[in-house]
């Protein structure tokens, strides 16, 4: 076992991560160590390869072990002339103020509402799927059409859960007091139907607290206002990004069975690298549509900055 792997099995992730760091730069005294949460290089390590091939990932676990390590580096002048880059999703939490080394905070709830736009939806059909907008221009039709009005109805079908979530960390971050709701990388079983016809919500608020019964209880008052303000923004931006991009794959999955079987919207057998995606997972998608994903003007500012 190396000194890395014991490290990791007897230390919180950000000393890890830390000790990582300080070994590495005897190794890449000239590289850009990059922070990142969880295995999000899949998203950043090819726009950071448009600038520089000279980088180090360094996975740190989490979006406040991302910012542990920081803190840690940021308190050692010895670090200072090393290049340094830190990645971290804004998830339901206020902007982060500016920092010193800068850290990089998506402009939306993390990376991966970067991937379902309809913008990406289209490079996807189109960069994947071998659908032509010259030849294929009904059928690439039929999909948008489609796609966007079943990610309408699941942005309705998810509101209230998310509205009830955010409302959670508004509590966390203001009261200090735990969340209590571990969230898992999919909606809860049940909770919401999708299908190419209709997407359904199968749950409500009392639902909501059965299913997370230690969670802290939310004033009505501030869940309706937490929904007016969702109203007013562009939900999948804002909205829990694995849900977006559960929907995203969901789709997916639903139109390439489509063009096999009842051939309702395709008539025609989509070619796609994982057959009928039905073994699809997050972390494959991630790195599958990286090409296809927005790359916001905030973060090529950032980079630039860090690495020129």
């Amino acid at each position: 076992m190396s000194y890395i792997e014991t490290l990791r099995k007897s230390k919180e992730k950000h000393t890890v991560a830390f000790e990582e760091f300080m070994l590495s730069t005897r190794r890449f005294s000239n590289y850009l160590f990059c922070f990142f949460e969880g295995k999000d290089n899949a998203y950043y390590v090819p726009r950071i390869k448009r600038f520089t091939n000279r980088y180090c990932p360094i996975n740190c676990g989490g979006r406040e072990s991302v910012l542990a390590v920081h803190r840690l580096i940021a308190g050692r002048k010895e670090y200072q002339p090393y290049k340094k880059a830190f990645f971290i999703d804004r998830d339901f939490n206020k902007p982060l103020s500016p920092q010193q080394p800068p850290i990089f905070e998506t402009p939306c709830y993390s990376i991966e509402n970067l991937y379902v736009s309809t913008p990406v939806f289209k490079e996807i059909l189109i960069n994947k799927f071998q659908l032509s907008s010259a030849t294929d221009a009904f059928v690439l039709d039929k999909c948008m059409e489609c796609f966007t009005d079943r990610q309408n109805e699941f942005h309705e079908a998810v509101r209230l859960f998310n509205a009830w979530y955010a409302c959670l960390i508004t509590i966390r971050n203001e009261k200090g007091e735990k969340a209590k709701a571990k969230l898992e990388d999919k909606l809860e079983k049940g909770f919401v139907e999708i299908t190419l016809q209709y997407v359904k919500a199968h749950y409500d608020l009392e639902q909501i607290k059965v299913k997370y019964p230690e969670a802290p209880p939310i004033l009505e008052a501030d869940l309706n206002q937490k929904i007016i303000e969702f109203s007013r923004s562009d939900v999948s931006k804002v909205f829990r990004g694995k849900y977006e991009l559960e929907f995203l794959i969901k789709f997916i999955q639903l139109i390439l069975n489509d063009s096999v079987k009842t051939q309702s919207i395709i008539k025609n057998k989509i070619k796609f690298a994982f057959g009928d995606a039905s073994s699809l997972n997050k972390e494959q998608a991630l790195t599958i549509f990286s090409d296809c994903a927005e790359t916001p003007d905030s973060l090529i500012f950032y980079l630039k900055q860090i690495i020129l």
